[in-house]
This record gives C-alpha cells, sequence and structure tokens, in this order.
C-alpha cells in the first residue's frame, strides 16, 4: 500500500489528488488531503466570487491535463456556458471546474484508492527511516511514504520601512484577498496599493465594478503594469538559438532579434515570447546562479509585464480609471508609512509623498522560505528537512519536485529551479508528471 499525503487543497494539490486517482492502477493507495482553508479546489487564486476577476490565459488554453487543454473548454460547453476558445472566463468558473474534478474523481475512485480529507493545518512532519508521520493541530498522525508541500501562495512580505506601527491599523490590509477590504473601505476612501502587477489589477478592477468614488494610488520600483493579451498571432520556435546559452545577455540579444524580426513581419512581440514557453525552464536550469540573480536584479520586472498578461477587458478599466483622473500609477520605492493621529496614513515614496484612508499591499506572495511566518515550514527549516534555493525563490529540491526520499514540492515553491512554475501549463505537468512518479 501506498501512503501519500499532500499539504495543500488549492489547484496544485486537487490537480495532483485527481491524477493519483485517475493513475492508481489496480493497486492499494491511500492520498490524505490536508487543507486548512475553506477552499479546498481552489486555493485564494480562484476563490473569488466575483465575474470581473478573469482569468488571465483563454479558455482554450486552462485545461487541467497536459494531454489535453481545452478539456475546461468542453467542460464549459458541457454545463452550457456560451464562452469560446479565445474568451477570457471568470476566475470562480475556474474554481467550480476545479472542484468539479476532483469531487468527480473522489466520487469514482476505484475500491482500492482511499481518499482523506482533513480541514486541518500540517504543524509538523516527523521522518522515521522510509516514512514521514505528518503531525495536524488536533493531534492526529498521518504515516506517510511521500509528502507533498503544495503550499500555493503566501501573504505578501510587508513593506520594508523602518516604522511598522501601520501593520495593525484597521486599515491596512496585507492580504489583499481580505473579504473585510469591500466592508472596511469606504467608497470615498483615497486608496494606496503597493504594487502594480496582476493582483493590483484585480484589486483596481473590483473598485470600479463598485463604483468607487475615491482616489487609487499604485506604485512599484518600476511603475510597470501588465501588458494586454493581443490574440491570434504565432511565432516558430527558435529553441536552438537559446538552450545553450550562459549569459544573459546573450539570451536578451536574441529574443530582441526575433521580437524585432516579428514585427518587421506583421507579427506581434507577445507571439515570441509565448514561443518561448516550452523551453524556457530548461533555459532556465543551464543559467549559472551568477546570471540568474543578474536577471532578477535587471530583468525581472520588464519579463513579468511581458510574460504575465492581462485581458483586454481589464486592460479597458485601468485605461478608464486613468482617463478619469482616479487611478494614478507611479514609480518608486516605499520609503515609509506613517499612520497619522486622524487613522490616515502618509506614504512617501520617490520624491511624493501622498496621504490616503486605506493601504492595500499587492506586492505578490513571500517567497523567501526563511520569512514565511508557518508553524510547518518554520518547524522544518529549523530541523534542516528544508531550505531555501539560492535565489530565495522558493525551496531547494531537484526538478521533478525531490527535496528529500519522502519530502516532495510542487508549483511555487519550484520557480527558484524551474523559474515558470506558478501558472497552468506548468502546474498540470507537475502533478500528472509527480503522480506517475509516485505510482510506478
Amino acid at each position: 500500500m501506498k501512503r501519500i499525503t499532500i499539504i495543500g487543497g488549492g489547484a496544485t494539490g486537487t490537480l495532483l489528488a485527481v491524477n493519483l486517482i485517475r493513475h492508481a492502477g489496480d493497486q492499494p493507495l491511500v492520498i490524505n488531503i490536508v487543507e486548512k482553508n475553506e477552499r479546498f479546489g481552489q486555493g485564494v487564486a480562484y476563490s473569488t466570487v466575483q465575474d470581473y476577476h478573469l482569468l488571465n490565459v483563454p479558455a482554450g488554453k486552462m485545461g487541467a491535463f497536459p494531454d489535453d487543454v481545452e478539456h475546461f473548454h468542453k467542460w464549459l460547453a458541457s454545463k452550457s456556458y456560451d464562452f469560446k476558445p479565445a474568451d477570457f472566463v471568470p476566475r470562480r468558473i475556474y474554481g467550480e471546474y476545479l472542484k468539479k474534478l476532483f469531487w468527480e474523481a473522489y466520487e469514482n475512485r476505484a475500491a482500492n484508492v482511499t481518499v482523506n480529507l482533513f480541514n486541518e493545518e500540517a504543524l509538523d512532519i516527523l521522518f522515521k527511516g522510509e516514512e514521514a508521520e505528518v503531525w495536524l493541530n488536533s493531534g492526529t498522525s498521518l504515516r506517510s511514504d511521500k509528502v507533498v508541500l503544495a503550499f500555493g501562495n503566501f501573504l505578501p512580505p510587508p513593506p520594508r520601512t523602518e516604522d511598522q506601527g501601520f501593520l495593525s491599523a484597521p486599515k491596512y490590509f496585507g492580504d489583499p484577498w481580505n473579504r473585510r477590504i469591500g466592508e472596511t473601505i469606504k467608497d470615498t476612501d483615497d486608496v494606496f496599493i503597493i504594487g502594480t502587477g496582476l493582483t493590483m489589477v484585480d484589486a483596481a478592477v473590483g473598485f470600479y465594478h463598485t463604483y468607487h468614488k475615491g482616489k487609487i494610488f499604485a506604485v512599484s520600483t518600476h511603475g510597470l503594469l501588465p501588458s494586454t493579451h493581443k490574440l491570434g498571432f504565432s511565432y516558430p520556435s527558435f529553441e536552438t538559438e537559446i538552450e545553450n546559452h550562459e549569459k544573459i545577455s546573450g539570451l536578451l540579444k536574441t529574443v530582441r532579434s526575433h521580437i524585432k524580426a516579428a514585427e518587421a513581419g506583421e507579427g506581434d512581440w507577445r507571439a515570441v515570447i509565448d514561443s518561448l514557453r516550452p523551453v524556457t525552464q530548461k533555459a532556465w536550469m543551464k543559467l549559472p546562479v551568477t546570471e540568474k540573480l543578474r536577471f532578477m536584479r535587471h530583468l525581472k520586472h520588464f519579463w513579468n509585464t511581458c510574460r504575465h498578461r492581462i485581458p483586454p477587458e481589464c486592460a479597458e478599466v485601468l485605461y478608464r480609471m486613468q482617463w478619469t483622473d482616479q487611478l494614478h500609477i507611479k514609480k518608486g520605492r516605499i520609503k515609509s508609512i506613517v499612520l497619522k493621529r486622524n487613522d490616515k496614513f502618509e506614504v512617501s515614496f520617490g520624491r511624493e509623498r501622498v496621504t490616503v484612508d486605506a493601504v492595500i499591499n499587492c506586492t505578490g506572495s513571500e517567497s523567501d522560505f526563511s520569512k514565511v511566518n508557518v508553524p510547518l515550514v518554520r518547524s522544518l527549516l529549523s530541523k534542516g528537512a528544508i531550505k531555501t534555493d539560492p535565489l530565495s525563490l522558493g525551496l531547494e529540491a531537484d526538478p521533478k519536485g525531490k527535496i528529500s526520499e519522502n519530502l516532495y514540492t510542487i508549483g511555487t515553491a519550484l520557480k527558484g529551479i524551474m523559474w515558470e512554475s506558478t501558472a497552468m501549463p506548468e502546474l498540470r505537468a507537475q502533478a500528472r508528471d509527480l503522480a506517475l512518479q509516485f505510482l510506478h
């Protein structure tokens, strides 16, 4: 009998469980899924209930299985949703899709497959030879042959300011998905958003659709917004030109030359970036750490804006908000955030200073595990069972997610090793491959 415990019931943990059930064959298998929140099958990404929070990838490419990328769109049709393959579907529907996938797999599982769900928090893992024992907050222990850390995203790191007194203020939100945001922030409040990436877009779009009247300031070091999707273009692979580069400068020069060629031929730069998708991980893993660090210092922000794009519908909302002088995109580093006696925040950044009623941290998930304040992470770090990767982007592991003989990770925690390890095309492949590795 094989016993596999998955810690994390978000999208990645769910896909891993589904693949284990689907490929179990006739061997006895026990799958334990531990998820402390009520977002089983969705995680943070797909737990929104608002239709204006859209997927950032067209429906036709969001299938949960590598060998059936159109599975999601076919599922939409089977449920009488009227979406085309190129449409950007509300994320809540994708969350519904993931939950349905799991429960269908669960209900149709073979008699030799046992699935246990624990709505609890994993506090520690004890390693005893070839076995691991996962301890939950209730005192329950789960004897396991393999344990998978499917953490997903953590809360953003707090701003690096000398005075941290604002962190406990009622209108400072360190969690951009806190449901109290809509209840606490008045429609006339001026809001300061830290970050100008995808999470900021979600927040701004939310304010737009709830008819917010106050001004919104969004600030990041480079002041860059995500690029907008422009579908209908393709570009041939140039894998052989980049697969052996060991310098970021050489990679950048090659990519720029192909963007120039694409645009000269009435193509689009986005297609060039998309053509890199199948080879990005391979190219990243061949780079020395010094070159990866150089990329992180100088090019990461530009890559993210080009690679992680938003639907035209969201871009149109941002344009309207800027055109009406409601949304202000700013560039600069946060110097200080001071909570004043009138409960307003005085925020200093770059050479500017603004006074606002609320602050929302949208800088993205904390990736440095040494700074993650989660009991299980702290325990595993203290005993040396896990360690951060050289870039502090996730955990040290091999490309297949193996940390040790009976401890694995999947998804976002592999970003430092794989770089591309946060979007569905990579996550669905990891989930399938890890399930097959465990079962054979």
